[in-house]
């Protein structure tokens, strides 16, 4: 077991396991049809020393998961730093990105690794080349998508593929985990569209209109591949049954969100948040205490990432979803 995995455990035991997403800049290369970030001026650029400030106290907090983000958070000249700073606390850390051309400059993936980064997720919404290129607006990505893999898979990193379900693969739920597996990716990640109020991470438009019932079709397709075992999901079945609810009846769903509690956002003004969706400031992370990280659970909108994450703080019912996780035998739950 290394230090991370007994850091979490530890946090978890203490009842001061958190996670949170850390958008390091709202610049990004893609210019995807269901985010409006790479419209946003000024660009900002997280600040290395208050950066590392940032997640010093986020791992003091019981941070034992961050997850790098942005925009583009490899566009950042300190990424790197970012990420041994977290190993160094033993905060288990990913790199989530759109522009996998990133990932072929500067020996890169050899960088990530060397500073201790546990996972590269790879936004991945089809495996047509031209559906891919048309939704992230940039020309050649599955080709470089490929090199990207080819590269990683010279070094110890786990890959995700970060598969949206949208307008063009809510009915190729199998064709895209395929496409995903076949490609090379270690892991595939599955979230769920949804719409933003937030002013800082604006998500939305045409792209993710899918009526309800679409999506709920999708993530009962997901789930059946997921008791498959043919691909490796990640999704809980547990939390994926518990946003079904919520889709058919917000009332029904059985587990809360605990964004701004146990899951976090913080932006590039170091400004925490439930989650980023919700305008919502809890504060800030360079002047918080660990107390201001309070606020009622909630049950607004069906954020994959931080649904996912509060199902393991529901007391007893939480277990069924913590065996899950240890175990990996989604079909049994």
């Amino acid at each position: 077991m290394n230090d991370k995995t007994k850091n979490i455990i530890g946090n978890y035991l203490r009842g001061r396991l958190r996670c949170t997403e850390f958008a390091l800049t709202n610049a990004c290369i893609a210019k995807c049809t269901f985010c409006n970030i790479w419209k946003q001026k000024p660009k900002v650029f997280v600040d290395r020393e208050k950066a590392l400030t940032a997640i010093d106290r986020l791992a003091d907090f019981g941070v034992s998961h961050i997850t790098l983000t942005g925009g583009e958070p490899l566009l950042h000249p300190h990424v790197i730093e970012f990420v041994a700073r977290a190993t160094k606390r033993r905060v288990n850390n990913a790199v989530l990105l759109a522009a996998p051309a990133l990932l072929l400059r500067k020996e890169t993936p050899r960088r990530l690794e060397d500073a201790g980064c546990d996972l590269v997720s790879i936004s991945f919404d089809s495996g047509d080349p031209a559906t891919m290129a048309a939704s992230r607006q940039i020309p050649n990505i599955m080709d470089e998508m490929k090199k990207a893999l080819e590269a990683l898979k010279q070094t110890s990193l786990k890959t995700m593929a970060s598969v949206l379900i949208w307008n063009e693969n809510h009915d190729k739920m199998e064709d895209v985990c395929r496409e995903a597996q076949d490609m090379g990716f270690d892991f595939i990640s599955l979230n769920y569209p949804t719409f933003s109020n937030s002013d800082v991470y604006e998500l939305g438009g045409d792209g993710i209109s899918l009526p309800r019932a679409r999506v709920i079709e999708a993530m009962e397709d997901a789930i059946r591949l997921i008791q498959s075992r043919k691909y490796r999901i990640i999704n809980s079945v547990r939390s994926m049954r518990n946003i079904i609810d919520y889709l058919k009846d917000p009332a029904a769903a059985k587990f809360p969100c605990f964004g701004g509690t146990r899951v976090l956002f913080v932006d590039w003004f170091f400004n925490v948040h439930p989650c980023m969706q919700l305008p919502d400031v809890q504060g800030n992370i360079l002047t918080m205490a660990e107390k201001d990280l309070s606020r009622p659970a909630c049950n607004d909108c069906n954020m994959s990432w931080y649904r996912d994450f509060s199902m393991l703080h529901s007391g007893w019912r939480s277990i069924p979803a913590l065996w899950e996780s240890v175990t990996g035998n989604r079909g049994l739950l």
